[in-house]
């Protein structure tokens, strides 16, 4: 078979195929590639949005005139609403047609769903809370169920969970305390690296997703999204930890920066952490995926109003913004060269 186009070669090798791709992108379509759109999907193709009052005036167009350069990816497809898997793979399935056959550049999606205690949609096996993981001890039954998480997820056409969570427990008033796997950091970080080999499996044809990067648990009075204040030594040691283990031991596929803010510095567009920590020192070659609604925390509470509106015009959701803060990262990193 004949192929116009060497991207769309399965027989090219992948990093021929990457740089193909690449060349024909415009910068609007390079744009697409990092947002992504939550959206009540419909079998016959008549997809609609949610009811979201921080949306931006761009999330407000119709959705073929937002899709017409293409989209990163879908924020859970069958988890937004109560529908069959039987459906919501229809549905999913008429997306990626559309983008497939109706784009310039014919670029699928990826689809990632809510998984922590089992996927996150209509019919799917409910597992108990993190923190019961954590009460087992045992990194090989985690490994098992999170493989039959894996399984359900691959079922339903998605590419990216969103687990495990590797926040280490530290004050019981956060209100997130239910999703974390206890308060020993090694303990945590043993048992998310068998979450991630197990979900992942020997192919890593499903990314787990390692949340929330990094010492999310330890806000200030203990309130979710509220700054952390603390020193290098602790940080490293009790939070980072975890992260490093399902890094190098786990080959975890992606990471997400955590809301707040260390120091002042929004994770979200921290060079230290999502470049010379994750990339130099630890090898990291994944995605890094923002946060659900981090970038509008960075607009009103980080001050960061001032993003050029060039940035913006082609920027198909809020949460881009973060993903513009996280590209000017990577930017940084390809651009100075590896240390």
């Amino acid at each position: 078979m004949l192929y116009k186009q060497l991207y769309k070669n399965p027989n090219a090798s992948i990093a021929e195929r990457v740089d193909d791709l690449l060349s024909r992108m415009t910068v609007p379509e390079k744009l697409a590639q990092l947002g992504a759109q939550w959206l009540i999907l419909d079998e016959n193709g008549n997809h609609h949005d949610r009811d979201l009052e921080m949306a931006s005036d761009e999330a407000k167009k119709p959705i073929s005139e937002r899709f017409q350069n293409g989209i990163g990816q879908i924020t859970r497809p069958l988890g937004t609403h109560s529908v069959s898997p039987e459906k919501g793979v229809k549905a999913l399935n008429a997306l990626q047609d559309y983008l497939v056959n109706q784009t310039r550049l014919g670029i699928p999606a990826l689809s990632h769903e809510e998984c922590l205690v089992g996927l996150m949609a209509k019919d799917a096996t409910l597992y108990p809370s993190s923190l019961n993981y954590g009460h087992t001890w045992n990194p090989e039954l985690i490994e098992e169920m999170a493989s039959d998480i894996g399984r359900q997820v691959r079922a339903v056409g998605a590419h990216q969970g969103l687990a495990p969570v590797l926040d280490v427990s530290r004050d019981v008033r956060w209100g997130r305390t239910e999703e974390t796997l206890g308060e020993d950091p090694y303990h945590v970080g043993l048992l998310a690296t068998a979450y991630v080999k197990g979900l992942q499996g020997e192919k890593r044809d499903v990314y787990a997703t390692l949340k929330h990067y990094v010492g999310h648990s330890f806000s200030e009075g203990a309130r979710n999204h509220a700054p952390v204040h603390i020193g290098f030594k602790e940080l490293n040691d009790t939070f980072l930890l975890p992260f490093e283990m399902a890094v190098k031991l786990g080959n975890a596929g992606s990471v997400m920066p955590a809301y707040h803010d260390i120091d002042g510095e929004p994770c979200h567009s921290s060079e230290y952490l999502l470049t010379e920590v994750l990339r130099h020192r630890w090898g990291f070659d994944g995605l890094l995926v923002a946060t659900m609604v981090a970038s509008i925390y960075c607009i009103l509470i980080m001050g960061l109003q001032r993003i050029q509106q060039v940035q913006l015009r082609y920027l198909l959701m809020p949460v881009s913004i973060s993903n513009c803060l996280m590209m000017r990262a990577l930017l940084n990193w390809r651009l100075h060269g590896e240390r």
